[in-house]
């Protein structure tokens, strides 16, 4: 294809998504010279590029685009490489199929492949490691659907393509107990009654250590509900007040929490130990502060808000901000911002690191750029959706009859502040 046609075409791309009918490109413009083109909104422009040519991009040939020059060179090579015609990921031919499952082209996650029950999806995935990992990272999530996963050993064996082993789930922040004693660390998702949501947010992202991909597979559909709600996490950022954001990169996030068997979840199933001494020395470990008072334990610990991820750069707003707020315990109970709670009564609370106040406003701010970019997909038998804890936030929705959602993380990722 004539560089002409390609830009022609990346033109025709970037006025869809962008909203701009009448821009104009040529091979010097860059992100600068183009308004609206952000990191949040190249990884909209580069799928739906891909899908204008019908191409497969590496997170490494992205990266080293500075200008719409260096993406016509990209397409052009990876055009004349496949001779005019689409190169297939292994296993295609057996009635595999992948594209974005929202026709919108700002709505980028997840990326859904389609598969059929006589293809065994840990093989296949294996056989695809390399463009399962740049689209995971590009949508911020993947919805398997159609493979033949039905069981909990089974979804076992696909977390275990990724040649490392499911990890524990430690320092709690929910009740959570493994599905089958005999395949360890594969959890049912977190035990909370069914009528009620459980607020969007990334897994462990208070903790020094978390996953850095996260997977929930379907062994038996709610009736009713039930769905995982998610939102891209570099989305979230993108549309909270740029002022809040920079004093949240500036403060960061102080967490407390009150582990008490009255309230919440008590320190022995929080720590998964009934020794002090050693509830100590995870929080020395863990740089926590921690104070018993009788049968239970207060602790706080300060974090950063906004964080990049390690393989693309993205600024990506991972936290458990909204999570933790005594605010939306307010919601859960009914409570308006003006009602009273005592502080005894609150299991969790997050504040600015230095450990003032997030305002009611501040926290409206918040929720609601989670709103604006949550999208919910019903589920079916065999599901599974496979996400990078890093960029994509998930939570529940409530249900009705029997749900039962397989869940594990791998890949272990460290703070700064953790000490091995």
């Amino acid at each position: 294809m004539e560089r002409q046609k390609i830009i022609q075409t990346i033109t025709d791309v970037f006025r869809d998504v962008l909203d701009a009918p009448q821009l104009v490109l040529n091979e010097g413009s860059t992100s600068s010279d183009v308004e609206g083109w952000d990191s949040l909104h190249h990884i909209q422009l580069v799928v739906s590029v891909e899908k204008a040519f019908k191409i497969r991009l590496s997170i490494q040939e992205i990266q080293q685009w500075e200008s719409v020059g260096d993406m016509v060179a990209g397409i052009a090579a990876r055009l004349d490489a496949r001779g005019g015609g689409e190169r297939p990921l292994a296993g295609e031919g057996r009635e595999i199929r992948q594209q974005a499952y929202f026709k919108d082209p700002r709505q980028v996650l997840p990326l859904l492949i389609e598969g059929s029950p006589d293809i065994n999806l840990a093989s296949w995935v294996r056989e695809n490691k390399e463009a399962v990992e740049d689209g995971l990272i590009r949508h911020g999530g993947i919805l398997f659907r159609g493979f033949p996963v039905y069981t909990i050993k089974e979804f076992d064996e696909f977390m275990k393509c990724w040649n490392t082993e499911p990890l524990p789930y430690m320092f709690r922040s929910s009740p959570r107990k493994e599905l089958d004693e005999k395949v360890k660390n594969i959890y049912q998702s977190t035990i909370y009654p069914a009528d009620r949501n459980i607020v969007l947010h990334n897994e462990s992202s208070y903790s020094r250590v978390w996953g850095m991909k996260i997977a929930f597979c379907c062994i038996q559909p709610a009736e009713e509900g039930g769905e995982t709600p998610l939102a891209d996490s570099r989305q979230v950022l993108r549309d909270i007040d740029p002022e809040l954001v920079e004093k949240f990169r500036a403060k960061g996030v102080k967490y407390r929490r009150n582990l008490s068997r009255g309230l919440g979840m008590p320190w022995t199933e929080v720590f998964q130990t009934e020794d002090r001494k050693e509830v100590a020395h995870i929080c020395k470990k863990n740089g926590i502060d921690f104070q018993f008072n009788g049968d239970d334990v207060v602790i706080e610990w300060s974090k950063p808000a906004v964080y990049e991820h390690p393989v693309s750069g993205e600024a990506t707003w991972f936290n458990h901000v909204l999570f933790f707020h005594k605010f939306s315990r307010f919601e859960e109970l009914d409570l308006g911002p003006d009602d009273l709670l005592p502080p005894e009564y609150l299991s969790s609370e997050s504040f600015y690191g230095d450990g003032t106040e997030i305002g009611y406003e501040e926290y409206l701010n918040i929720r609601q750029a989670f709103q604006r970019n949550t999208v919910a997909i019903p589920y079916r038998k065999g599901d599974i959706f496979l996400l990078d804890n890093m960029l994509t936030a998930h939570g529940r929705n409530p249900y009705k009859g029997e749900r039962i959602i397989a869940t594990a993380t791998i890949e272990p990722a460290y703070d700064a502040a953790y000490s091995l």
